[in-house]
C-alpha cells in the first residue's frame, strides 16, 4: 500500500474519469456499479459533488464521492477494485471524509447486506438511525442509514 495517491477531480479529463470510475464500480459491486456512465459524468460535472481518488501505478483503485451543504456531508458512492481490497484503501478515504472542513455531521447509505462495508462505517464511529425499505433495485433491497456526529475542523486549522 506504500505506493498510491490520493487525487481529485479536478486531476482528471472527466469524461474518461466517468469510464474509469464505472468500470472500477462494476468491479467491486456484486450487483454490478449502482450508476450507469452517463451518471458518473452527470456527478462528476456538478459543482457541488467531491471525489477523493486512490491510484496504484496510475490505475484508479477506489475512489469515493460526496456532497458537502453547509455543515453536512452526504457520502454517494464508495468503491475499492476487489485486487486492490483489504488494504485500507477504504479506511483512508473515510479518514479523508472526517477531514473536511467545517463539517458536522456526515451521512451514508449502505445495503443492509453488504457486511463488509457496513462494518467499515461502524468501525469508523458511524451508527445506523434509521432503514429505508427497498432503496436499492437489481436485486432490490433496503438501505440502511447512517450518520457520523463529528466535530467541525475550521477553516484555520486545515
Amino acid at each position: 500500500m506504500n505506493n498510491f495517491k490520493i487525487k481529485e477531480k479536478k486531476d482528471y479529463n472527466l469524461t474518461e474519469l466517468a469510464d474509469s470510475l464505472y468500470n472500477l464500480a462494476e468491479a467491486a459491486y456484486q450487483t454490478g456499479s449502482p450508476w450507469k456512465k452517463e451518471q458518473y459524468l452527470t456527478d462528476l460535472t456538478n459543482a457541488l459533488t467531491n471525489y477523493f481518488i486512490i491510484e496504484e501505478k496510475g490505475t484508479i483503485v477506489a475512489f469515493l464521492a460526496y456532497q458537502k451543504i453547509v455543515d453536512e456531508v452526504e457520502v454517494a458512492n464508495l468503491a475499492v477494485h476487489p485486487k486492490s481490497q483489504n488494504k485500507g484503501y477504504g479506511g483512508i478515504l473515510m479518514k479523508l471524509v472526517d477531514k473536511i472542513s467545517g463539517v458536522n455531521q456526515i451521512f451514508l447509505e449502505v445495503r443492509v447486506k453488504n457486511f463488509s462495508a457496513k462494518n467499515l462505517y461502524l468501525a469508523h464511529g458511524y451508527e445506523v438511525i434509521s432503514r429505508r425499505a427497498d432503496y436499492y433495485q437489481n436485486p432490490v433491497e433496503d438501505a440502511l442509514i447512517m450518520v457520523k456526529k463529528v466535530r467541525p475542523i475550521l477553516e484555520n486549522e486545515v
